[in-house]
């Protein structure tokens, strides 16, 4: 497995479990099933996914790291994280429709957990 890269005009596209990797590593959205970034940011990309031995691919290029490739291991990192930040979307959705009352209540609850 590894990361590929799709040039679409003036960005670099990904899609599948890569969007994980580069939204886990880059905090880069994902937009419709797929994380872009402009062209003039692929160094970093390509030195940090050297850097953390993951196999890529970018035109004819492959760079693959046999058994130290760490591919699967990032995405399922980014799936983890990206999951987390939907649930806690929805909840603040949720949290938005509360009485100041009953908020500041949870958020005490919230707070205790965090401080124990």
């Amino acid at each position: 497995m590894n990361v590929t890269f799709r040039k679409v005009g003036g960005f670099y596209h990904v899609f599948d479990d890569d969007i994980y990797i580069l939204n886990y590593l880059f905090n880069y959205k994902i937009i419709n099933n797929r994380v872009g970034f402009p062209i003039s940011a692929i160094n970093k990309v390509i030195n940090t996914l050297e850097e953390k031995k993951i196999n890529y691919q970018l035109d004819s290029n492959i760079i693959d790291f046999k058994k130290k490739n760490n591919y699967q291991k990032y995405a399922e990192k980014g799936k983890t994280k990206y999951n987390f930040k939907i649930d806690i979307e929805k909840i603040y959705d949720k949290l938005e429709l509360l009485s100041s009352k009953d908020l500041k209540e949870i958020l005490n609850f919230i707070e205790s957990k965090l401080n124990a």
